[in-house]
């Protein structure tokens, strides 16, 4: 190497041009692990992970649950397709970090809880659902009892993580296509289902 490249790698703008975003995520998640299970949603921790996150690849998410003596951090894309290499690789590098486990994508739980983002919630208690056949996938369209026409890509997010819950995320990036909203007032709302039977009618369809 000529001392004129050496010389310039030393540059202190050249040197974070070249940091690789994944190994400082992690660098940076086990400096802050305390704070991250103790306020994992506070509006800090939420702040830095949205950053953090956003340096290895827009549209990254993640979600913190306790699951018995460890915390797990699932890292997520809110079902975007495109973006499941990049979570799976960047679950490959974690660290151990003592009282946690990482785990890529969210997974199904048994029974699905309220999500909201940015002020819009989705509740499975009181949310309806068609779903269809849609050129090879899925089309869904969620009845809501209360419904902004102004508040979509957040009604979506909170969607894909909520349909996450009931069948995992890596099958909602597979199946899932088209995603609409509308009122519960509307005509078509008398063929939807209650969102308990998502489950059930997305395993039908995938026979």
């Amino acid at each position: 190497m000529s001392r004129v490249l050496a010389g310039l790698l030393l540059l202190p703008g050249l040197q974070v041009a070249m940091a690789d975003p994944t190994s400082e995520f992690w660098d940076w998640f086990a400096a802050n692990e305390d704070r991250v299970g103790a306020e994992p949603y506070g509006p800090e921790t939420s702040e830095d992970l949205a950053y953090w996150l956003a340096r290895i690849a827009p549209g990254l998410s993640y979600e913190i649950r306790r699951g018995g003596r460890k915390s797990v951090l699932t890292l997520s894309s809110d079902g975007e397709l495109r973006l499941f290499p990049i979570v799976d690789r960047l679950v490959e590098a974690a660290p151990r970090i003592r009282g946690w486990k990482v785990v890529s994508l969210r997974r199904r739980v048994k029974s699905p809880q309220a999500e909201s983002t940015a002020g819009v919630t989705l509740n499975p208690a009181d949310l309806y659902f068609d779903l269809y056949e849609d050129a090879g996938r899925f089309g869904v369209v969620f009845y809501l009892p209360v419904f902004d026409p102004g508040s979509m890509k957040d009604y979506r997010t909170a969607a894909m993580r909520l349909m996450s819950q009931s069948v995992g995320e890596r099958e909602v990036g597979a199946w899932i296509g088209f995603v609409d909203f509308d009122s519960q007032n509307v005509r078509d709302m008398e063929f939807s289902r209650p969102f308990k039977d998502f489950r059930e009618v997305f395993d039908g369809l995938r026979k």
